[in-house]
């Protein structure tokens, strides 16, 4: 019983933080840092991952607690902070939604690859129906709302019947996910010039092993790419018999690990792939997923079969967010079960209900813009989450209850490093990557939008959860 435990406690985690950190990961996967890139991001996900991980599962076992009591339980007033990770996880929740409707349309159009002509004015023109500039916010893309109902629909799904539905389809997911990432694999790598695209990946450039961008964008990716500080390591912790807390803290570094390798292997065997077809101009370059989108599904229409492979691809790529979506709507459902005492269906109902309505505004014709505006600005919500959660296990209560706690379930004893980093070292690196992220936005214009769409979409989407948290109503915050 407790080995099935510690099993899906794997898979589930596992799962969580492949599909939640997807939409950040692909795109530091690019040439600017090539190879070089993985040597700072294991040392990363071991200083700065590792800790994280054990300190969302440890204190969730040790209080046996939802992550807004749980934080209770310290001081009263330190809710607030669950608050914040339930509304962080529900605004990142319906941006996943948003991503993963495209890939629905994508899936539908496979048949005869309709985007073939022009991949980039197919996106943006046939299914987002985009809007010149932030304007005409009272139209609706019709493709993006049909797949958006069908979205939420497969994500009601997977989390409706709770701990036991979810854990039989991530089980699903994750064995198609690998299925056909190894045959993705494979199969790009056969593919014409794929090799210049990887020897680019590999290549070990180690004259800018120091460039302090490259090491933030390893730290700050291996803070993303976890799935921490959104109350979902906390609801598969506290399902877990107690411990195995560093053991599968290190799966999860090993998973992640693996599937950027891999996910960077076929990204860049199909780059040199179309590069081998001439493709080679600025519709190769990536900042945001959206970009990133379009380059791949260029590739596609070559393929052998290419209605049946890009059928195969857009569901490879829609386990990631389907994942992740799911994973961030059961850990929100969780909240209104066990402390509103909602039954689990009509949690769903509600989180899946909510998450449409919001996630409307993803289907507008300057969606996409609003989209790339709040994914941008998001991270300061995940950094600061953390920074809050760090400071009040490590300052506000007895940390060395955890660290004992760790040690005692783990056959490596890490409780007193633990204790050390999550104290001072983690903390440290939260506030310099908050500190360089502010004075990058302050000096460059993000995106080059104009300055009251980047207050209202990206300043608004970090201010809001902050107040609300903060100021919910004290019957709410103690309610049991």
């Amino acid at each position: 019983m407790a080995s099935n435990s510690r099993l899906f406690f794997i898979v589930l985690s596992v799962s969580a933080a492949i599909g939640i950190g997807n939409l950040f990961a692909f795109t530091y996967l690019k040439f600017d840092f090539s190879g070089i890139f993985f040597i700072p991001y294991i040392i990363a996900l071991l200083a700065l991952g590792v800790p994280l991980l054990l300190l969302e599962f440890s204190t969730a076992q040790y209080f046996g607690k939802n992550v807004i009591d749980m934080f209770a339980s310290i001081r009263k007033w330190f809710s607030s902070i669950g608050w914040l990770m339930i509304i962080n996880s529900f605004i990142l929740m319906c941006i996943y939604a948003a991503v993963f409707s495209w890939h629905i349309v994508y899936f539908f159009v496979s048949f005869g690859t309709q985007w073939s002509q022009s991949p980039r004015t197919y996106f943006f023109s046939n299914v987002l129906q985009i809007s010149d500039g932030l304007k005409n916010f009272g139209k609706l893309s019709l493709p993006v709302f049909i797949s958006l109902i069908i979205a939420w629909v497969l994500i009601f799904l997977c989390i409706r019947k709770g701990y036991e539905g979810i854990k039989k389809k991530f089980f699903a997911a994750l064995a198609v996910f690998f299925s056909l990432g190894l045959f993705f694999l494979s199969y790009s790598l056969n593919l014409d010039n794929a090799l210049t695209g990887i020897y680019s990946l590999i290549e070990l450039n180690f004259s800018g092993f120091f460039d302090l961008d490259l090491w933030i964008a390893a730290f700050s990716l291996a803070i993303i790419s976890l799935g921490v500080s959104f109350g979902v390591m906390n609801v598969f912790a506290r399902k877990s018999d107690k411990g195995f807390v560093a053991a599968n803290s290190f799966i999860i570094i090993l998973f992640e690990l693996i599937s950027a390798i891999v996910l960077g292997f076929i990204l860049f065997a199909i780059l040199g792939f179309l590069s081998g077809k001439g493709i080679t101009d600025s519709s190769l370059t990536f900042d945001n997923y959206g970009s990133l989108f379009i380059t791949l599904t260029q590739a596609l229409p070559f393929f052998n079969n290419p209605a049946v492979l890009s059928m195969l691809f857009f569901i490879f790529l829609s386990i990631f967010f389907i994942l992740g979506a799911s994973a961030l709507g059961y850990s929100i459902a969780h909240i209104l079960v066990h402390k509103f005492n909602a039954k689990q269906m009509h949690a769903s109902i509600l989180v899946c209900g909510a998450g449409f309505l919001f996630g409307l505004v993803f289907a507008i014709k300057p969606g996409f813009y609003i989209m790339d505006i709040m994914a941008h600005f998001i991270y300061y919500n995940i950094l600061l989450a953390l920074l809050l959660e760090t400071v009040a296990v490590g300052w506000f209560f007895e940390s060395d209850k955890i660290s004992s706690f760790i040690n005692q379930y783990s056959s490596v004893k890490l409780g007193k490093i633990w204790r050390l980093m999550i104290r001072f070292i983690v903390p440290s690196i939260l506030i310099a990557l908050i500190s360089f992220q502010l004075k990058s936005d302050l000096f460059e214009r993000y995106g080059n939008y104009p300055l009251w769409a980047l207050i209202a979409f990206g300043a608004g989407i970090v201010a809001v959860p902050l107040i609300v948290a903060f100021l919910l109503p004290q019957r709410i915050l103690d309610r049991r």
